[in-house]
This record gives structure tokens, C-alpha cells and sequence, in this order.
């Protein structure tokens, strides 16, 4: 599989960007433990444009950034903080 290859080649990019996904899921969820939905949209906010731009950023160093690739991951961003809007209760 393809995702395979990438990840042999650029070991030290998923690496990062799987440690601040589980950073952030386990902020998450401790946010969750104390009833505050407010805390947990903002840890989505902030992972979402992390994830934005770790990953512009990633595609940059790669050489094959282009508008729809920016349209991509900016379009994924915002579609996990419109689900975090409308599932999170206030």
C-alpha cells in the first residue's frame, strides 16, 4: 500500500503527527471526565489547525503542494470542528 511506502520514507512526519493526535485525544478526553464541552471544542480547534498545518507543511518539504492538497486538509479541518460544534453539548 502506498500509505506503507510514505511512512517508511518519512518516518520522523507521521511520528509527529501521530503523538500530537494522541496528545490531543487524551486531552480530550480528560476535558470529557470534567464536563467541560467548552475545553474540548477548543482542544478540537487547536488540533484541527495543527493538523492543517503539519500537514501543508509536510507537503511543502515534499514538493507536491498544491491548491487542491490545501483544499483537501483545510476542508478535513473544518469538517472535524463542525462535527465537534454540533455533537459537543454546550
Amino acid at each position: 500500500m502506498v500509505i506503507f511506502k510514505e511512512i517508511k520514507k518519512h518516518p520522523l512526519n507521521y511520528l509527529i503527527l501521530g503523538v500530537i493526535l494522541i496528545i490531543a485525544a487524551f486531552v480530550f478526553f480528560y476535558f470529557r471526565q470534567n464536563f467541560d464541552a467548552h475545553d474540548q471544542r477548543r482542544v478540537v480547534y487547536v488540533t484541527s489547525g495543527i493538523y492543517l498545518i503539519w500537514s501543508l507543511y509536510h507537503h511543502y518539504r515534499r514538493g507536491d503542494l498544491q491548491f487542491s492538497i490545501i483544499l483537501e486538509y483545510f476542508l478535513l479541518a473544518l469538517f472535524a470542528v463542525i462535527i465537534a460544534l454540533t455533537t459537543l453539548s454546550p
